[in-house]
Formats: C-alpha cells, structure tokens, sequence
C-alpha cells in the first residue's frame, strides 16, 4: 500500500474511533461522541474511501476530518448516500448566535475593507444580496474564501476552516430572508403575453410559454439544430446554483423574451433568470408554514405567465400574481387551507383571461377540484369539484357517505383546446387510497379525465381510468392532445399513458374510447372491455395479508410527462416496470396531520426499473425501448430520481435519470449523449433559441444547466 494509503486509512480509523490523528483545534461540541453506533459512522468511512479514490478533490483531508466530525456532520451523509454535488449537499452547522458574533468579527476586520462595513460593497461586490455573481452556495463561498477568484482583486484569506464557516454563517444573516423580492442589477424585465400568444405557443423558437410547452401537451419543439450527428457536442454554457434547503426540482420554467422564470426547489422562490447568462433579474420569496401536509416531499412544478404578471400556486395554498417586472406582489388569494388537507404543487394554466389550478392532498383525504381565477383581480370565476356531493351526478357511486374525503386531487397541470373551448384535467386517487371496502362503487370522479367548459366549468364528459381504485392510480398524467388517423379515420383524440399500466386512445370531443393496451407489465386485470373500463382479476386485490401485485405502488408512470412527435407520431413514455406488495389496513384511521391513506404498507417487492418506451399513437405499439443503463461503479442511483421528456424535431428525445442527462434517436432508441450532472433529476428538459442557438436547459439537484453547440 502506498503512504497515501496508509494516511488515508489512517484518517478513516481517526474518524470512526474518534481519535484525532491531525492536529486539528476543534471545540468539545463538535467532537465525535463516545459509543457512536456503526450507522453513524459507517457513512463517514464511506465519505474517506471516495476521498481515497479521488472522488472529492475540493477538500483537503484535514478539511475533510474537519467537516465529518463536526455535529451532523455538514449533511455529508447525504452526499455519500445520493451522492449530490458538494454545492447542493454542505449544510453548515455554525449557525449560533455566538457563531455569528465571531463571523462578524471575522468579517470587519478581513473582508470589510473591501466589501463595506454591512457588504454592502466598496472596492468589490456587495454581498447581502440573494445572489452572488461567483455562486452563493455555502460551499462555494467557502472555496471563494480559501482560494479566491482568480484574475480578481479577491484572493485567499488566512483563516482556519471553522472561521471560514463562521464567516458564511454571519454573512447569511446579511441576505435577504423575509417574504419580498429582491432586485437584480440587470435590466428590470418587459413582458407582455397575450391570450393569442398562448394559443399560438410552440410556433416561436425562443419560448416555452406553458407547462407542457404549448396548450396540447405535447412537450415538443419543431427546433433541430441539434440532431443525432451533433449532439455528442453539447457544452455547458451556464449553471444556476440555487440557495435552497431542497435537493431537488420539478419545476417547469416558462421563457419568454429572453427571461427564464421558474421556482427553485425550494416551492415558495421564484426567480427571473437572464436566459444568455444565468444570472438573475429579481427573487419573488414566500414564508410557508413549517408543517404542511405534503404525502412525500415539498414541492412545486411551475408557474403561469399572461401579460406581464408570472402566477404562482403557493405550497400552502395561495394563488399569487407577481410583477413581472421586478418581482413585486400584484394580489393573492386564498385557494385552500392547508389545515384542511391541501397543498399546491401544480404549475398553474392561464386560459384566455383566467388562471386555472388544481390541488393536491389525495392523502389526506381532501375534497378535490379545479378552479378558475381572474387574471386581473385574482376573484374566483368557477370550481370543478371532483367529488360530487349529495343531487350531483356522480354521487351515487359513493357509499357510507364517503364522498365527505373523497379525494380526488388535480396536482398536475392539465391541456386545453382552444377549437373546442375544453379544458383537459387528470384527477388523482380517492381516500383512502388503498383500502377499498370503506367507499363501495366507483368513486368519481377520482382517477378520471375531466372535459371542462373553459368558461364556466361544466363538465362535458369523463373518463375514469381505475374505477373504484385501491392501487393508489392517480390519472393526473397530462393529457396529450393530437389529431391523428385511427382505422383511417381522422380523429381528434386525447393520448394518456396511465398509472394502472395502460396506455389510453380516447376521443377528446366525447370520451369516447377507441384503443387501449398495456404499456407496462401488469397483473391486476384481464384487459380492458369495449368501452375501455378493465376487467379486475379477482385475486389480485388488495387483502390484510398483502399480495404482489403490477405495476408497483409507484405505476407504470407517475407524474412525469411522457412527448409526442407528431411527425413521427409516436408517444414517448418514462415508465417504470416493478412490483409491490400492497397491504390493506382493516380500519383506516387518520394519521398525523389528517394523512388517511387505509395501508400499513405498499413495500417494493423488486427494485423498479426505468425505461423510455416509444409507442405508436394510434395504436400503443411499441416500436422501441431504452432501458435505464447502471451508474459507473462509484455512482450510487437516486430513488426515483428520473425526469419527464422532452422530444425535438432534430429527431431526438431529451431525459434525465439518476443524476444523468441523456439524449436519445427518436427513430432507433439508440442513446447518443449522456452527462452526469451529479443532483437528483426529476424535471423534464425544455428547449428554446438564444439568440438564435438552440438552448437545451435541465435542472438537476439544486442547479439549473444550460447546454448549446
């Protein structure tokens, strides 16, 4: 072994026995407790053997030492664990006020003659600002710190490693945290949207106006400067590091007139980016509750934009118009009360001069509904409620008086068409999601496709996918709408990959179904009857002893967006093929903060597998899979940590999974390009022109990438 190795092995003893082998000065507090278990060591013996590989090259090993017996170690677990970037995982624990006392005096006498007594900026940059021109995560500072930025006037200041972490604390206390906005030194941003411009998105290069891209869904550009015979050239033209405690987004950004608005990780920021640059124009913040009753994790996929207000559906349960000028709040109203169950997790979907948005809380027993809100005044026009009450249609296929937490909650954004003036909507599970015998009958309109009136919100037709759900089979997948030929007949239809394993053709003037199969492996029906409703296999429902059933708790597709090349006419699919044993609780109860889910248990009985499928539109024949490759030894998988997609007409499709981005051939499947970005990735790509250069911009962990020939 060479003296590197013995050093190293050296160090890892130190850490997990807790002797210092280096003569760090570290206060008690921060020193490894006696009787550690080996779960709280065993990952620190990790973090030293990526350290001996190479793999962490920022850190010294003294810094290292340093980081991983500090208490809680700087959320190094979760770098070892999930193997995030060391921007999105370092979490620095000299947050006290006696901390930030010493950051303070760190600060006067080191960085203040330069920066200004407050950082308010003198000889160089002001720092009490949101965002720093060099990156503004905690680490990065600390590398800034302790090695400067070089061809600058900033350059390494002495200091040991904790009062560099010192300093970071008390500069945080200088940032801006309350709820507002903060101004960038650019240009304040001029956006006007007009109701056309909407139904016309899709048709300009250099926007993304809408969730899906355009109102139908589709998740397509016509762009192809990038094509399967260039795309293994794709550079990094810039990176936004977020400030956020989460470590992932979903979020979808809208583009439009060279400004990229979307919400951080953390669901309650907004921001308008410089779409050339990165660099930010103004932050929207938003103070949420520490409790909320969120099923898995705080999220938000998006906002809306018309005219020059951005529309923000709030976590707790707000809908919010911001300036898009400068980030200032225009109004706010309240859609739902999160003490009742809900959350907003949805990118909102402006029709014509209303502000639709869904909500979500199918856990926790919710009433669910669709609602529609004036753009100018934030006053409701109309609601949607997926669980019909008592004289509604609908009702009658309640029991025991069910309906009272029926459900049903609309957490994706939907499509419309604007011919048919229909608004399209997925609805979501009914309460409690896997335990049956407590609501007898169908249960609408959970699990459904709703046909709404754009303008008043009636319903004109429905389609229920799962009647009568015990599976959890959310149908909130967003509608794809295409006008295709089926049996040599033009159609207008509606495409859905669904949750329950089955890929859906209906007509999207009635409902009417015209093909279904399974898209997935499935065991939990025979197929589906001519009108398209499944013929359950008895033995595979749900029972107290538990049974194996697929798809999995998570189905044959989740939320994220499948795409649609209509040249090509193929549906483009993330699914996942897997397995679960789903455990019915004999007398559901309310959980903690109402959660109402009637299981003890919907284990993984297999690890899921993801797979890119293409399906024929018309008829959900597959023509070609891409199954999720390993990671390179080293690289640990990101749970569930895979994206929607994004097809282009340069004939290719565009995906993220397990911290990768990928582009595939859309004609062969064929994988042709594949960066590790090295943070979980669930949001899918989009693609829009800077200047005439096709931009292809992802998010992943806590960063969003833009990448360009």
């Amino acid at each position: 072994m060479s003296r590197k190795g013995f050093v190293g092995v050296a160090i890892i003893v130190s850490v997990v026995i807790g002797v210092p082998l280096i003569g760090l000065s570290l206060q008690s507090r921060y020193s490894i407790p006696n009787g550690w278990n080996w779960a709280s060591a065993s990952w620190r013996v990790d973090l030293s053997v990526l350290k001996l590989r190479g793999e962490i090259p920022d850190l010294s090993w003294p810094e290292l030492l340093f980081m991983m017996r500090a208490q809680g170690g700087f959320g190094l677990e979760g770098f070892v664990k999930q193997r995030f970037t060391l921007e999105g995982t370092v979490a620095n624990p000299y947050t006290t006020s006696e901390d930030h006392h010493k950051g303070a005096q760190i600060f006067g006498s080191r960085c203040a003659p330069c920066h200004g007594g407050n950082a308010t900026g003198g000889h160089a940059p002001p720092l009490n600002r949101v965002r720093l021109n060099h990156g503004d995560s905690d680490f990065t500072i600390y590398k800034i710190a302790r090695d400067g930025i070089p061809q600058t006037g900033m350059f390494a200041v002495a200091m040991s490693v904790q009062e560099r972490w010192q300093l970071i604390g008390f500069l945080r206390t200088l940032r801006p945290g309350s709820e507002g906005n903060e101004a960038g030194e650019l240009d304040p941003t001029n956006v006007n949207l007009s109701s056309e411009d909407l139904i016309a998105a899709g048709r300009r290069p250099d926007q993304w106006l809408t969730y899906s891209g355009s109102y139908d869904g589709r998740r397509y550009t016509p762009l192809a400067e990038i094509t399967p015979a260039n795309v293994s050239r794709l550079q990094l033209l810039w990176t936004r590091q977020f400030d956020s405690a989460e470590s992932m987004s979903e979020s979808t950004p809208i583009v439009v007139g060279g400004v990229i608005f979307t919400t951080e990780p953390t669901p309650s920021v907004v921001d308008a980016i410089d779409a050339r640059t990165g660099s930010i124009r103004w932050q929207y913040r938003r103070n949420l509750p520490e409790r909320l009753p969120v099923c898995c994790y705080r999220a938000n996929r998006g906002v809306a934009i018309l005219g020059n207000t951005v529309f923000l559906g709030s976590l707790e349960g707000n809908l919010v118009a911001i300036n898009a000028s400068n980030g200032s709040v225009l109004w706010q109203t309240e859609v739902a009360k999160s003490s009742d169950g809900y959350t907003m997790t949805g990118a909102p979907l402006v029709v014509k001069k209303s502000v639709l948005v869904g909500v979500a809380g199918g856990e926790y027993g919710i009433f669910g509904f669709v609602a529609a809100y004036d753009a100018q005044t934030g006053k409701q026009q109309w609601r949607f409620n997926t669980i019909p009450g008592p004289g509604e249609f609908g009702h009658n296929t309640w029991k025991n008086d069910a309906w009272k937490s029926g459900g049903g909650p609309t957490w994706i954004t939907g499509s419309y068409d604007p011919l048919l003036d229909l608004v399209y909507w997925g609805t979501g599970n009914p309460a409690p999601g896997l335990q049956g015998d407590v609501r007898p009958g169908d249960n609408l309109f959970t699990d459904c496709l709703v046909a709404l009136n754009a303008d008043s919100g009636k319903l004109a037709w429905y389609f229920q996918f799962t009647p009568h759900d015990e599976y959890d089979r959310d149908a909130t997948q967003t509608p794809i709408l295409a006008d295709i030929p089926i049996n040599g007949v033009p159609r207008r239809v509606v495409l859905t990959a669904n949750r329950n394993g089955f890929y859906y053709v209906l007509d999207r003037t009635n409902g009417q179904f015209l093909a279904g199969v399974p898209f997935v492996q499935q065991d939990w029906a025979k197929g589906l009857n001519a009108v398209g409703r499944p013929i359950p296999i008895a033995e595979a429902g749900t029972s107290a002893s538990g049974r194996v059933v697929r798809p999995g708790v998570g189905g044959g597709t989740n939320w994220q967006n499948p795409a649609f090349d209509p040249t090509k006419r193929l549906v483009f699919v993330p699914a996942t093929e897997g397995a679960s044993v789903f455990v019915k609780s004999p007398e559901p109860r309310r959980g903690e903060l109402g959660f109402y889910s009637g299981s003890e248990a919907g284990d993984y009985k297999e690890p899921e597998q993801r797979v890119v499928r293409a399906l024929d539109a018309a008829t959900g024949a597959k023509k070609w899979e891409r199954w999720e490759r390993s990671l390179p030894a080293g690289k640990k998988s990101l749970a569930n940590g895979y994206s929607g997609l994004l097809a282009t007409g340069g004939s290719l499709v565009f995906g993220a999974a397990g911290g990768f981005v990928f582009a595939i051939d859309s004609e062969t499947g064929r994988e042709l390009w594949r960066v590790f970005l090295g943070g979980n990735t669930y949001a899918a790509p989009i693609s829009f022109t800077v200047d005439g250069k096709q931009i292809i911009l992802v998010s992943s962990g806590r960063a969003l990438f833009a990448f360009g020939l």
